[in-house]
């Protein structure tokens, strides 16, 4: 559910420049033709088959650098966000990226690679999804021709900034599906989404054939405790799709669709189905399969720690890989708990390790 509680990187900024190479017919004067980019992360495969991420949000009193070469020991990612990099939004993030340290000092100098993140999905005091938008844009929508060269741009200029090997050019887009609709009459259909993001993965490739871009689908809309409507991956084209990628919190399934209580919610990892993931891949047959954020809980409520670590060991196995899934991404939201209060990460707030951190690190 990578909304704003999924912004807690810290605002340590990349100074990552490099000249841009052009390149023309001699003695001609025609168009200048912008060279190919060659992404700055090139990451072999580990042998267990997929790639590990995490957010590395320290424990109370670890320091930031600690936290991400303690990261690095058992993981090979770091996702990326607007905000994470002292971004005001979508329309920044490329100067913000360039001008500091986080993704050459604390991501690739402990041999890890990012993942850029971009989002258009922003949401209002009531909770409604609106669009980001730049303040000389205050009204635009979808469709809008400026809002769209706009959004375009800020994702080719991170792409030259950056040069990353992972790029996702929206994060949870079907909740906008839900929200808006796909009809021919609406400036804020998902429609105009899907051919914006089309028109951008061609962008990319065109300027760096050799970055993987993809956008994230939630598998679950963790705020109404139900699964997510997957009806939206049928209207993007395979082909511009390089990775099938989700966020999924399946602990917090506890209702169907019409809003009724399951009488068989997901209390525990084994009450997840086999085909739970497996479904999605009727839409995307034989695409590589991830996740950028994947959870489960350390609550008493939903099994404890041990529930934890057994469900690592479900979704790299009966959940994914049993089912015929090329898992690629395997992202924790993050390393310790954010407070007190909270159960996701794998290290608690006192820095006492939990049963899943062992689990995480003998994938």
């Amino acid at each position: 559910m990578g909304k704003n509680r999924f912004r807690f990187v810290f605002p340590i900024i990349l100074f990552l420049s490099f000249p841009l190479v052009f390149s023309g017919c001699s003695g001609s004067k025609g168009p200048e033709e912008e060279a190919l980019i060659i992404p700055a992360d090139s990451p072999a495969l580990p042998a267990r088959g997929y790639f590990k991420g995490i957010l590395p949000i320290p424990a109370a009193g670890q320091g930031i650098a600690d936290a991400y070469a303690q990261a690095s020991l058992s993981a090979e990612f770091v996702p990326v966000w607007e905000s994470g990099v002292g971004a005001s939004g979508f329309w920044d993030y490329a100067g913000a990226l360039k001008s500091g340290s986080l993704l050459q000092s604390l991501i690739r100098g402990n041999g890890m690679f990012p993942i850029v993140n971009f989002s258009f999905i922003d949401k209002n005091s009531a909770g409604s999804l609106t669009l980001k938008s730049p303040a000389d844009l205050p009204d635009a929508t979808l469709s809008d021709t400026a809002w769209r060269e706009a959004y375009k741009k800020a994702v080719l200029d991170a792409v030259r900034a950056v040069r990353p090997r992972y790029l996702s050019v929206g994060n949870e887009v079907n909740r906008w599906y839900e929200q808006y609709g796909a009809t021919d009459n609406n400036s804020n259909g998902f429609q105009h989404f899907v051919s914006l993001y089309e028109e951008i993965y061609d962008a990319v490739k065109n300027l760096s054939p050799d970055t993987i871009v993809f956008c994230v689908f939630a598998r679950e809309i963790v705020d109404e405790l139900r699964e997510a409507d997957l009806g939206a991956l049928e209207m993007f084209d395979p082909a511009r799709l390089d990775l099938l990628v989700f966020t999924s919190y399946p602990h917090s399934v506890r209702k169907d669709k019409a809003g009724a209580v399951l009488a068989h919610p997901h209390n525990r990892p084994s009450d997840i189905p086999d085909d739970y993931y497996a479904r999605a891949l009727t839409y995307a047959a034989g695409k590589p399969f991830g996740f950028s954020e994947i959870a489960w809980p350390s609550l008493d409520f939903y099994g404890g720690e041990q529930s934890q670590a057994d469900f690592l060991s479900e979704v790299t196995g009966r959940l994914t890989r049993n089912q015929g899934a090329d898992l690629r991404l395997l992202g924790w939201p993050w390393l310790s708990d954010l407070d007190a209060n909270d159960a996701i990460g794998l290290i608690r707030r006192d820095g006492t390790e939990k049963l899943g951190y062992q689990a995480w690190k003998n994938l």
